[in-house]
């Protein structure tokens, strides 16, 4: 995640919220309308046909399954999973034309069981909602995307309205929170790993869940790509400015490669792809390799706290500190630890290749920064978007100068000095 990434776009949601909030006012009231109607007294006493999907909606008030699934369906969607979700419905199945109730076993034996059992657990979902018992939210067996559309409606302040399991994972690990406990947890937890990181964020903590995740969708980090979607980089004009897919919750592992002496003697820094007037595109390449940067740190923030905790030196894992978030001026991007205590200063460099060559830019910062620092480290982090990254950590090639190492300069400071000549 960038954080300044994360800063602009909360800047351009901050400036159309009101809009926003104006555009979904009539799906607020909808929602008010609908909890006010099923009031838990209510679904204590409803019946079968004020709840199934598939039979004609009521004279007066609501059909329950109905109303949550389409005509709610602005905050949250859970359209697409079959009508066993609801745990009962009335209609056809693929194999039976024959409309009638049909019921999800595990409610009962028969459709009026398997009702009487959703009404019940519907009931204590609402309490454990109310109660924010998380624990047993997770352990309620009304089906996951159900569950969180009616914890949602019902809670609007409370939980979040996100229910595909492929976008929380994608949520979770475009903001750096796709640890282990998140990505194979249950989706309830998944939604909390969210949550807490909205309420924990200067700007965010004041949005409604809603905005938050309206903001997730439409600014940062943008609606998931469809599975199996391809984005033809020649003819997309956003292809680079787009969030890289990563995988979520990878393995990744330290390798050890040695600095050999350059293969021609002429080597230079690979050129960038050219633009349209046939200059190299450095802002473009640079464009896209702060985010797979990014992503890189996260990655390498994770091995460090593995290697110091696997050699029993917990206390330093907790120290780490991942600098760059707060600043670009210290010439690194993490703060680390040998396992003495010893400080380690680590610059994270990151591509899509295979273990190969390392190629990448330097600013004059960082190369200040290596040349006057000491135990300073660059992590070249190949293969950044897979399952399994490989790190190499390179020790400081600039202080002593490897003759090995090749630097080109690609940008100059320009300082022109401005005034009025005296005549």
């Amino acid at each position: 995640m960038n954080i300044h990434d994360l800063r602009e776009a909360q800047v351009r949601y901050e400036n159309r919220k009101d809009e926003i909030l104006k555009s979904r006012e009539e799906l607020y009231q909808l929602r008010t309308s609908f909890t006010r109607h099923f009031s838990q007294n209510r679904i204590k006493n409803m019946q079968i046909d004020d709840y199934v999907a598939g039979v004609d909606l009521p004279n007066k008030g609501y059909n329950f399954c109905y109303a949550l699934e389409r005509q709610l369906d602005g905050l949250g969607r859970i359209i697409g999973a079959t009508a066993f979700k609801f745990g009962v419905y009335y209609g056809r199945t693929k194999s039976d034309d024959n409309y009638e109730y049909r019921f999800t076993k595990k409610f009962g034996d028969t459709y009026q069981e398997a009702f009487e059992s959703v009404r019940e657990t519907i009931l204590e979902l609402l309490i454990a909602g109310e109660n924010e018992d998380i624990e047993a939210i997770a352990e309620n067996i009304l089906s996951p995307m159900f569950k969180g559309k009616i914890l949602c409606t019902y809670f609007p302040d409370r939980y979040l309205n996100v229910f595909s399991p492929d976008h929380l994972n994608y949520f979770l690990t475009q903001l750096d929170l796709d640890n282990e406990d998140n990505i194979w947890s249950d989706a309830v937890y998944k939604r909390e790993a969210l949550i807490e990181f909205k309420n924990k964020d200067k700007v965010m903590k004041n949005w409604s869940v809603d905005l938050f995740s309206n903001f997730l969708y439409s600014e940062y980090p943008g609606r998931p790509p469809k599975q199996g979607q391809g984005i033809d980089e020649k003819s997309e004009p956003l292809a680079d400015y787009r969030q890289p897919d990563f995988t979520p919750n990878p393995s990744p592992t330290f390798i050890e490669l040695d600095i050999l002496p350059p293969s021609q003697p002429n080597s230079k820094f690979t050129t960038p792809k050219t633009s349209k007037n046939g200059n190299p595109d450095y802002e473009k390449e640079t464009r896209k390799l702060k985010k797979l940067g990014d992503r890189g740190e996260k990655i390498v923030m994770d091995l460090e706290k593995k290697r110091l905790t696997d050699a029993n030196k917990k206390d330093l894992a907790r120290k780490i500190e991942r600098v760059s978030l707060h600043s670009d001026s210290l010439g690194y991007d993490i703060l680390s630890f040998d396992l003495d205590g010893t400080k380690r200063y680590i610059e994270v460099k990151a591509t899509r290749s295979k273990v190969g060559n390392a190629n990448f830019f330097f600013s004059a910062n960082e190369l200040r920064t290596a040349q006057n620092i000491d135990n300073y480290y660059i992590y070249m982090v190949y293969d950044v978007t897979s399952e399994t990254p490989k790190i190499w950590a390179i020790k400081n090639p600039f202080n002593p100068e490897n003759k090995s190492t090749i630097k080109t300069p690609i940008n100059y400071r320009v300082t022109i000095n401005a005034g009025r000549q005296k005549k």
